[in-house]
């Protein structure tokens, strides 16, 4: 018998991407036709949660399969050793041609981890300590980052990450044109949209700006939130959030991820006119969401749903199911061993993730099981956790004794916090013992504490030897203003 072909596949992953703002989720008011007809053919993972809410743990779990408490990696400024194997080492000893197209946010020299081939660098720093805010976004600086001036700056207009993301689909649109390699195709096509700056183009914002409902930050009533969060909102200087400002914020970012989606329409049709769609696998993800001012909060860093659960999408008519919706919630930790799997390649050691194949297969609903996330953010917020498990999700925040728990499945919005609810002191001792099976609180704590003062001497370190990062995207002059 022959040994059946392998297939390509194609994985289309970008930055901060709330699930919910996506037709094929339900949002009445965006407009993302390609992602939508990526998910007709396809199995929606409709819980599908990130196992830590900021980029470069949360990529480096995707890469490995592995929890941030086995990576080590919890925060933006630490780098994944060459030395612990991603699914990208996995697939090209599996015969694969494993190729890096734009944003993975790899910290250090080591730019491809596995991969063959990089076709574009990276629009944020490879190094902790270097600043490349003025350089990358000029009169945009410091919009990138979780602070009041990314709200102040949200309009219309054009900023580096349209430019990127511009870049990275004609580099992969002409790789797949001139390709000549004969093995099978592993190929990452990063964007950065539509993570902040929330800057979009005129004709996209002004659509937005004059559709979506106004909402008022004022009702969000900071003052009900666990202290916790409070903090998290006044470390960065959110709590006066304007009703306009709040409009201009939600009006580009849905342009943005429209913008994406014509991106992924471009790489979409060169899929079809060259490789063909007959034996690719399409994926379709986020490595974390953005809030958008849900619960008064913005960004990512936290663990309500806006910030912690991701869009995943599988597509291969006539091997995987086609329209169908899984609800059981799944991590993106599942992905490296589902990828692995699917391309016949060995999984790698001591792997947290589970493969999903034969969910995508069958239509069958995944094994229910704990989905844990972790944070050890530097911004000032101490150490915390989340476990999804059934219907609950539970949250720990190092340094308090109360609790998060919400019900997702009577009250999918979290509008009510039921951690110090006597009626379900049960339910959160319960998950509380499960959670403190995978998290240490005190070893998270020194850990933060830890990494805080390696960041410091780098910093410095720095400062002195100018040094540069290596493989960055090029910014260039004017891929920056605001109109």
């Amino acid at each position: 018998m022959q040994k059946a072909e392998k297939p390509n596949i194609i994985y289309l992953l970008s930055d901060q991407h709330n699930y919910s703002v996506a037709g094929f989720m339900g949002d009445p008011y965006v407009k993302t036709p390609n992602l939508d007809r990526l998910a007709q053919k396809g199995v929606i993972l409709q819980n599908g949660y990130c196992n830590s809410p900021l980029c470069v743990p949360s990529r480096s779990s995707m890469l490995t399969g592995r929890l941030p408490t086995h990576t080590g990696i919890f925060n933006n400024m630490q780098m994944l050793p060459s030395d612990q194997v991603t699914v990208a080492h996995g697939m090209t000893n599996a015969g694969y041609e494993t190729v890096l197209a734009g944003r993975m946010h790899f910290l250090g020299y080591d730019q491809k981890h596995g991969f063959e081939k990089r076709l574009v660098g990276d629009i944020t720093t490879s190094y902790p300590g270097v600043d490349n805010e003025q350089r990358m976004y000029g009169p945009l600086k410091g919009a990138s980052y979780q602070a009041r001036v990314a709200i102040e700056q949200a309009g219309k207009g054009c900023s580096s990450v349209l430019k990127f993301d511009a870049g990275v689909t004609d580099a992969a649109c002409e790789f797949l044109a001139g390709r000549k390699d004969k093995r099978p195709l592993f190929m990452v096509v990063g964007f950065y949209a539509p993570h902040c700056p929330y800057v979009a183009y005129e004709n996209w914002y002004d659509y937005y700006y004059e559709i979506l409902p106004v909402a008022d930050p004022s009702s969000f009533h900071i003052r009900e939130l666990h202290p916790a969060l409070q903090k998290w909102i006044e470390l960065r200087n959110v709590g006066d959030v304007t009703v306009e400002e709040l409009r201009k914020v939600r009006a580009a970012y849905y342009a943005m991820v429209s913008i994406m989606d014509e991106n992924v329409g471009r790489i979409l049709d060169a899929i079809d006119s060259t490789i063909g769609t007959g034996n690719t696998v399409i994926i379709y993800g986020s490595d974390h969401g953005d809030c958008l001012g849900d619960h008064g909060i913005y960004w990512k860093t936290n663990f309500y749903e806006g910030s912690a659960r991701i869009p995943m999408i599988f597509s291969y008519p006539g091997h995987f199911q086609e329209n169908r919706r899984l609800k059981t919630p799944v991590g993106l930790v599942d992905l490296a061993p589902t990828l692995l799997e699917l391309g016949g390649a060995k999984p790698l050691p001591e792997m947290d993730g589970m493969s999903l194949l034969n969910s995508l297969k069958t239509g069958e609903e995944p094994m229910a099981r704990p989905i844990l996330s972790f944070l050890e953010d530097n911004k000032g917020d101490n150490p915390s956790a989340m476990l999804r498990m059934g219907a609950y999700k539970l949250i720990m925040h190092y340094g308090y004794d109360s609790l998060q728990l919400y019900d997702m499945e009577k009250d999918p919005e979290e509008l009510h916090d039921l951690g110090n609810d006597p009626r379900y002191a049960g339910t959160v001792h319960a998950l509380q013992r499960e959670l403190l099976r995978w998290w240490n609180p005190e070893k998270a704590r020194k850990h933060w504490e830890f990494a805080a003062l390696e960041y410091e001497i780098l910093k410095e370190w720095v400062g002195i030897t100018g040094w540069e990062p290596v493989m960055e995207w090029p910014a260039k002059e004017g891929d920056n203003y605001i109109l």
